[in-house]
């Protein structure tokens, strides 16, 4: 069986293999903990048996090892098709997938146009200390983030020169302010897209996902792996940026 096939296998009977990952059954049984009819569940079962994935032993089925992996990646494909329509212009390779294996998408929707960003400073509010990098910086977003420095949040933030070029032209107090407090760097590369790491325990991660200034969604996960490289993508551009203020006075100034 060739991987469509499998596939397709996977896409017409998760169900029934589901319901034997969760426990081993006789045929009776998973006709009662199933919605479908029984022949459709009977037929499901003998596909799944010839393919490899379900076995019988005495008069229960249950799932072979390859039944097991292969409904996981089933799942992990199915999990990655939600963030499909969020990253489909990203660059190829700019996302590693172990940052969205078990994530959260937050949206805005027409019973809160604001979730998504609620979800942003719920993040940084239950932070010791946050690290990221961000294409674009909102100016009703810079006071707010100085409120959060001013109760102790520490940061390290690298932003493209063309930002603070306009906060320095628009913003120049805010500004000032946020540098004295945080560790600020400025880079030239092109940012495709914002990272926000905490680096206290437990630590958090999200992508925001922008159109322009808005931002539209925000995938969010706590895995180590997938924290691991949100800091990763932070260090990446740190490393080519010019270190411009901190709260200790160091870098080139503003």
């Amino acid at each position: 069986m060739n991987g469509e096939d499998l596939t397709e296998l996977l896409r017409l009977r998760h169900g029934v293999l589901r319901a034997l990952t969760e426990q081993p059954r006789p045929r009776y049984e998973l006709v009662d903990a199933l919605p479908d009819s029984k022949s459709t569940i009977y037929k499901g079962l003998s596909q799944l048996q010839e393919a490899g994935l379900v076995e019988r032993v005495e008069d229960e089925f249950r799932p072979t090892l390859f039944g097991v992996v292969a409904l996981s990646r089933f799942d992990e494909l199915a999990d990655t098709a939600r963030f499909g329509d969020l990253l489909a212009d990203f660059p190829g390779g700019t996302v590693d997938p172990t940052a969205l294996a078990g994530a959260t998408v937050v949206r805005p929707d027409e019973t809160d146009v604001e979730r998504h960003l609620d979800a942003v400073w719920e993040l940084l509010e239950n932070a010791d200390r946050v690290r990221g990098v961000t294409p674009v910086v909102s100016p009703g977003y810079v006071e707010q983030f100085r409120a959060l420095l001013d109760g102790g949040l520490g940061a390290e933030l690298v932003l493209p020169e063309a930002v603070l070029d306009s906060l320095r032209d628009d913003h120049a107090d805010a500004l000032t302010a946020v540098a004295a407090r945080a560790d600020l760097y400025e880079t030239t590369a092109t940012v495709p897209f914002g990272v926000l790491v905490t680096v206290d325990t437990p630590r958090r991660m999200a992508i925001e996902l922008r159109d322009g200034p808005l931002i539209t969604g925000l995938v969010t996960n706590d895995t180590p792996s997938a924290c691991d490289w949100a800091e990763a993508t932070v260090d990446r551009f740190q490393d080519d940026a010019v270190r411009i203020g901190t709260g200790s006075g160091e870098g080139k100034g503003l």
